[in-house]
């Protein structure tokens, strides 16, 4: 008797977990890009380069705080290898690595940031050329589609095996709203 209520209690808790996530997820469409698109009311933007790496997760940041609006959060690459993630929100509900701002640049008409996430202990000065050192991150605010609000766009790397600071902006710029 024990097992079987452990076990309907566990099945219970998987999906009420489930049911946490569905309202960004519901259409179904085999985008999840769309698909978390009809769940909120910023828009959604779907990047059209990824520097080569494959796509591990794409949907909501269930890490993220109670009471905003969720958060997409896109995995490419690999763990422990070359990776890059994408959060989009707006407001964003969790933080980013502290870097060092290496270069504004302008993408979709908005003021990009790049960040570096160099060494603090190290004399030498913090350049673009360290993202792929170190990592580092992409802070933008792109505009909202009809109907549809801004969305604060954060493309980070992290790790010895980061893509380049080059990489990171190319994605940025490549970011299309889905559907369009």
């Amino acid at each position: 008797m024990r097992i079987r209520t452990a076990i309907a209690a566990t099945a219970l808790t998987g999906a009420g977990l489930v049911a946490v996530a569905a309202p960004a997820m519901a259409m179904g469409s085999g985008n999840p890009y769309q698909d978390m698109q009809t769940g909120v009311t910023y828009t959604v933007y779907e990047p059209t380069f990824t520097a080569g790496l494959k796509q591990q997760h794409v949907g909501p940041n269930l890490a993220g705080a109670p009471g905003i609006e969720q958060n997409l959060l896109a995995l490419y690459g690999k763990k422990h290898g070359r990776n890059m993630n994408i959060t989009e929100g707006n407001p964003m509900s969790s933080d980013i690595g502290v870097g060092e701002l290496v270069k504004t640049t302008t993408i979709q008409g908005r003021t990009a940031k790049v960040y570096a996430y160099c060494d603090p202990e190290s004399k030498k000065k913090c350049t673009l050329a360290c993202v792929s050192k170190y990592g580092g991150h992409v802070d933008v605010t792109l505009p909202g589609g009809p109907g549809l609000r801004d969305t604060r766009v954060w493309v980070e790397t992290v790790g010895p095996e980061a893509i380049s600071g080059q990489q990171l902006i190319k994605v940025a710029q490549g970011l299309k709203p889905v559907g369009s």
